[in-house]
């Protein structure tokens, strides 16, 4: 490829939040990134300005909002996915290898789930609505989440339908099959923890994610929780950066 032909394939970045989130937990990490890429922020059914959107919200429904993104993209993408949204990115990436040039996994959840069962089940079921239990939640999986932060994962979670609530937590807790065996998708993957994040533990990343793609290397973030890009946005935006950088070097 020649250097022309290299500068006009411009990666470009997607973003993917968590439960309760939607596109604005990633507006520090995107202004970070600046003009050096090309990023977008998705909102997810049931998240953000999809609101209204109707169920079910499964993964693999949440999925094909990623997926017709990848679709509308010219260029190759990158796929940068939060806490959930790694398992729906990586479902996405599966479906579209060859269109995800990379994929960040931040703070994942295993895609096979975590299968959690009774109160501690029922608690995460029942925040739809309820927001001084999700201001606990919140606070008690970050590490050094600022009141700015905190506002910005308050303000999706009191937005969204507790129904919607409900449907999306069992979602991600019951996982997807294919999380049992190694990834479908085998192109270079980033996974990356916040070194305090009590439930993304790096036991879980271990046992659960790590072990699963064949081409993925492990990086911890300092000083963060579950929330390392709302704790810590100027080491995610330079992770993912440098990330994104490495794969052009490779692809020129």
């Amino acid at each position: 490829m020649s250097n022309d032909q290299h500068q006009t394939l411009r990666t470009k970045i997607v973003f993917v939040h968590g439960f309760l989130d939607d596109r604005s937990a990633w507006e520090e990490v995107l202004s970070l990134l600046g003009e050096d890429f090309e990023a977008v922020a998705l909102d997810l059914p049931g998240s953000g300005a999809r609101l209204n959107d109707e169920g079910p919200f499964t993964l693999p429904r949440l999925a094909e909002s990623v997926i017709a993104e990848i679709d509308r993209s010219h260029e190759p993408v990158v796929l940068v996915g939060q806490s959930m949204g790694a398992q729906v990115s990586e479902l996405a990436a599966a479906a579209r290898p060859e269109k995800v040039a990379g994929l960040v996994l931040l703070t994942p959840v295993p895609l096979a789930g975590v299968h959690l069962a009774g109160d501690a089940a029922d608690s995460f079921r029942s925040l739809g609505g309820d927001a001084d239990a999700q201001r606990q939640g919140r606070l008690g999986v970050s590490v050094s989440l600022s009141p700015h932060g905190l506002e910005i994962l308050l303000a999706s979670g009191a937005a969204m339908q507790p129904t919607v609530v409900a449907q999306v937590f069992d979602a991600w807790n019951n996982g997807d099959a294919a999380g049992t065996a190694p990834s479908a998708y085998a192109g270079p993957t980033l996974i990356a923890r916040g070194i305090g994040d009590p439930f993304v533990t790096e036991d879980v990343i271990n046992a659960g994610v790590l072990p699963r793609f064949a081409n993925a290397q492990l990086v911890s973030i300092a000083d963060a929780g579950h929330f390392p890009h709302l704790e810590k946005p100027e080491d995610v935006s330079r992770i993912v950066g440098d990330f994104v950088r490495s794969l052009d070097r490779v692809e020129a």
